[in-house]
């Protein structure tokens, strides 16, 4: 792993002045569809390949069964989980999956479709709560995707927060905290968007700040390649936590979660340099 010169918070050119889309949310088909096509690309030659596979599988699930936005109801995670509608997107999800599985995953399909509807609404409550340790880690990705599913599409339905200029660590639709920063190319060219693991917005925050205490005076960036590396973890010495960044410029077939989840061995040598994360992947869910 490689650190790169500290950044002292600097904005880019006219960042600080451009126009901007404070929150972007992109249509859920085409970005399932593309998470899936780099979670492919990336398994090749890759140590995780199966499971990048599995995580593409899952993707492309979710990208058949979108629900009708009319029938998501509220937007707020604990909400639709007692709700219960993200179940029936999850029994949908299983049926998808279950045609041609690939066979480490098989147990623990069976094992999803074995809980009754209570376990399964229980389990979707406790993620939704943020209490990851309390389903196994096996079978909380697929709970999730349905849960994503439901959040992601009811936001789509929702009103946008009115304080659009805020730039806050969590998601501001539904508080959820960022997967990572992507870096856009494009109408927001060089522009830093955080991605939400959970409705699958996207909201604006300047560059060379962290994305966790809002700190530009000790910021490190590490990867396994050079300074120029598409993913780079961004560290903050103040508050010690961590996001990685991902830069479409750099890769333009680049995706905030399929990227984030092929460099967890990243993970793995910033946290020992004393870091935490202040985000988590769907597919590597804390706890």
């Amino acid at each position: 792993m490689n650190p790169h010169p500290k950044m002292q918070g600097a904005l880019p050119p006219d960042e600080a002045s451009r126009h901007f889309t404070p929150l972007i949310q992109p249509d859920l088909f085409q970005l399932y569809s593309r998470r899936a096509a780099r979670l492919h690309a990336l398994a090749e030659g890759h140590d995780h390949a199966a499971y990048l596979h599995w995580a593409a599988r899952v993707t492309e699930a979710q990208a058949t069964v979108l629900p009708d936005a009319g029938a998501c109801g509220p937007l707020a995670a604990g909400a639709i989980a007692h709700a219960g509608r993200c179940i029936a997107l999850l029994d949908r999800l299983i049926e998808r999956l279950a045609h041609d599985i690939p066979a480490p995953a098989a147990p623990h399909l069976a094992a999803l479709r074995g809980l009754a509807a209570a376990e399964r609404l229980a389990a979707a409550q406790a993620l939704a709560a943020g209490r990851f340790d309390a389903v196994p880690a096996a079978i909380a990705p697929l709970l999730w995707a349905a849960l994503s599913l439901q959040c992601a599409t009811a936001a789509r339905a929702a009103p946008v927060p009115a304080d659009g200029t805020a730039e806050p660590p969590a998601c501001p639709v539904c508080g959820t905290a960022p997967v990572a920063s992507l870096i856009q190319t494009g109408a927001h060219h060089g522009m830093r968007y955080l991605h939400c693991p959970l409705c699958e917005s996207a909201w604006h925050m300047v560059r060379a700040k962290c994305s966790n205490c809002g700190s530009a005076a000790d910021l490190d960036y590490f990867s396994f390649d050079t300074a120029e590396a598409t993913v780079r973890a961004e560290s903050c010495g103040v508050c010690r936590g961590y996001l990685k960044v991902v830069s479409l410029e750099r890769d333009p077939h680049a995706e905030a979660v399929a990227d984030d989840l092929a460099t967890l061995a990243l993970d793995d040598a910033v946290a020992a340099e004393g870091f935490q994360r202040t985000g988590f992947n769907p597919f590597a869910l804390p706890g």
